[in-house]
C-alpha cells in the first residue's frame, strides 16, 4: 500500500504520515488506531501499538515544560495548583514571594503589568492568600537574604514589608528561614522556585512563567530546597536578622 493510499485512507496528509514513518512526529493514539486498522494489523500487534502510543503520550505530557504569559494567567494557574497541595515550598532569591507581598510593595511589582490586568492579578492572589489562613495546609518559605535587601522602593516601604513578614511568619501554618549572606552556600541556585507537594515546580522566567511535572527535576528542586532550608536562621536569630535589614534600609533612606 503506497503512502498515498495510507494517507487516503487514514485521513492524513502524506507530509504528516511521513513525518511519523521517520520518526519524527509522535502520532496521536487515534493515528495509530486508524493506521493498524487500514493496514490490516494483527488484533495482537493493535492492542500492542495502540497502549505503545498511549503510554509515549503520558510520558511526553509528564515531561513537558509549559511556559505561561501574562502575570493573570500565571496566576490563575498556580492558583489551582495550590488549591490541591498539602504542602507549598517557596525559594526566592531575588524579592519577596508572592503569597508575603505586602500591598504597597505588590503594588511596585505589578507596575510592569499592563493596567487592564493589575486588578485581575491582585483579585486572584488574594485569593490566593486566603488560603493560608486553612491550617491544614502547610507553607514554607526560604528566602536568601540578598532577597529582602532587594530595594523595590523606599525605606519606609522595605520596612513595612519586613514587619509584614514579622506578622505572618507567626502563623501555625507558615515556617519562614532566611539563608543569611555569612553562610557558606557552596552552591548555586540560578532562580527562584515553588515546589507542590512533590508534583509540580512553578518558576518565573524574564518572558513568562514555567510549570515543571517531570518527577525527576521535581526531586532536583526538592533536592536543592532541603540543601538551602539547612542554612537558614529562624525564631530569634531571624528576627534579630530582620530588625538589622531594616536598619540598613532606613540608613540607605
Amino acid at each position: 500500500m503506497t503512502g498515498t493510499a495510507t494517507a487516503r485512507a487514514t485521513g492524513m496528509s502524506q507530509s504528516k504520515l511521513s513525518k511519523i514513518e521517520n520518526g519524527m512526529l509522535l502520532p496521536s493514539v487515534t493515528d495509530v488506531e486508524r493506521l493498524v486498522a487500514e493496514l490490516s494489523a494483527t488484533r495482537e500487534t493493535r492492542v500492542e501499538l495502540v497502549e505503545l502510543a498511549r503510554q509515549l503520550h503520558a510520558e511526553a505530557e509528564t515531561r513537558r515544560v509549559v511556559l505561561h504569559r501574562g502575570a493573570h494567567r500565571h496566576q490563575q494557574t498556580v492558583a489551582r495548583i495550590e488549591a490541591r497541595a498539602t504542602t507549598s515550598r517557596f525559594f526566592q532569591n531575588a524579592g519577596v514571594p508572592a503569597l508575603l507581598q505586602s500591598e504597597n510593595y505588590l503594588r511596585v511589582v505589578l507596575n510592569a503589568t499592563p493596567a487592564h490586568e493589575q486588578d485581575t492579578a491582585i483579585a486572584t492572589l488574594r485569593s490566593r492568600r486566603a488560603r493560608m489562613d486553612d491550617v491544614g495546609k502547610r507553607f514554607v518559605f526560604l528566602l536568601a537574604e540578598s532577597a529582602l535587601r532587594w530595594r523595590m522602593g523606599s525605606a519606609d516601604l522595605m520596612c513595612e514589608q519586613i514587619d509584614h513578614l514579622a506578622q505572618i511568619m507567626r502563623r501555625p501554618n507558615v515556617q519562614l528561614g532566611v539563608v543569611p549572606w555569612t553562610a557558606d552556600v557552596s552552591m548555586v541556585a540560578l532562580h527562584g522556585f515553588q515546589v507542590y507537594d512533590e508534583r509540580v515546580v512553578t518558576l518565573s522566567v524574564l518572558t513568562g512563567n514555567a510549570t515543571i511535572t517531570d518527577p525527576h527535576d521535581v526531586r532536583e528542586y526538592l533536592a536543592l530546597f532541603g540543601r538551602l532550608e539547612r542554612l537558614a536562621v529562624r525564631g530569634e536569630p531571624l528576627e534579630d536578622l530582620l530588625e538589622q535589614i531594616s536598619r540598613d534600609h532606613r540608613k540607605l533612606g
